[in-house]
């Protein structure tokens, strides 16, 4: 009696998983995307020039100072 149980069971198990995956089986496609297109648009031009122009070195980010200082290292 238990095996019949066990055999039911399975085939309960297979039909439900069969039906699942029948169901999930739709071959509707989707229609590709259609990518959206962007055209350059010319900048403005700026009212005031910078002063000085491109010669001008930049400015650095960040900069270090190190100090050494002068010890004696002795033995002894």
């Amino acid at each position: 009696m238990k095996s019949l149980k066990e055999i039911i069971l399975m085939f309960v198990v297979v039909i439900g998983l069969a039906l699942n995956v029948s169901a999930q089986n739709d071959d509707q496609k989707r229609p590709p995307k259609v990518p959206p297109v962007r055209e350059p648009k010319e900048k403005p031009p700026r009212d005031n020039p910078p002063k000085g122009g491109h010669d001008r070195p930049k400015k650095p980010g960040m900069s270090f100072y190190l100090v050494s200082s002068q010890a004696e290292n002795k033995l002894g």
